[in-house]
């Protein structure tokens, strides 16, 4: 990993502003309305994000999308349990929910059927959850001495499943990697949502 590209992904934390103007009038004529809707928009949340979602965050994010109609989310997560297209994990009180290489399958084949301004709206609620805080997750960095009197800034971020992210950064001078490294100790969400932007290209993870 290059010095450019840890420059690139702080930088994009805080330099990319996205617009919703234009996608707000056509989001807001579309709704989940049946539980067929549900499922294949909780399949698609969990397969875009690409990591396990506590069941609060989950409930949240149904709720958010469905405006008046309620419905029995849970019931909706029972189902795709038992037909295997989502896999759980239980830590202390709290339940996660991870999608399968069959919900995989389905979301990919069915995401379309949900309005695209919808989903993109949808997706940038729903990396809010990326929150490392709320997810209890650990971070650690150091910095060491590498080949040619450079210095190498190593990152990592750990949650209840294990590793998040690992990454090196070497730089040319011991200032320049304490920068980096006081960044990712003060900022870490952003430092991880950076890195997530820009090995996916997608715009949600910094909105």
């Amino acid at each position: 990993m290059t010095a450019d590209f840890g420059r690139g992904f702080l930088y994009a934390v805080s330099a990319v502003n996205v617009s919703k103007e234009g996608s707000m009038k056509k989001q807001n004529e579309f709704r989940l309305n049946t539980t067929t809707d549900i499922k294949v928009f909780l399949l698609f949340i969990l397969d875009s994000l690409g990591y396990a979602l506590e069941h609060r965050a989950i409930i949240e994010i149904a709720e958010e999308n469905t405006g008046e109609i309620t419905f029995d989310y849970d019931e909706c997560l029972r189902q795709l349990v038992a037909s295997d297209h989502l896999l759980y994990e239980d830590f202390g009180d709290e339940r996660y929910y991870m999608i399968s290489d069959k919900g995989h399958i389905v979301a990919t084949e069915l995401y379309d059927t949900l309005d695209k301004s919808f989903r993109e709206r949808s997706l940038r609620f729903a990396a809010r959850h990326v929150s490392l805080d709320k997810r209890g997750a650990r971070t650690s960095s150091s910095v060491s001495v590498a080949e040619g009197g450079r210095y190498r800034v190593t990152l990592r971020i750990s949650d209840h499943f294990g590793e998040l992210m690992s990454t090196a950064v070497t730089v040319n001078s011991r200032e320049e990697a304490e920068q980096i490294k006081r960044a990712f100790d003060s900022k870490p969400d952003g430092v991880y949502r950076g890195v997530l932007f820009s090995v996916t290209g997608k715009l949600e993870f910094i909105s």
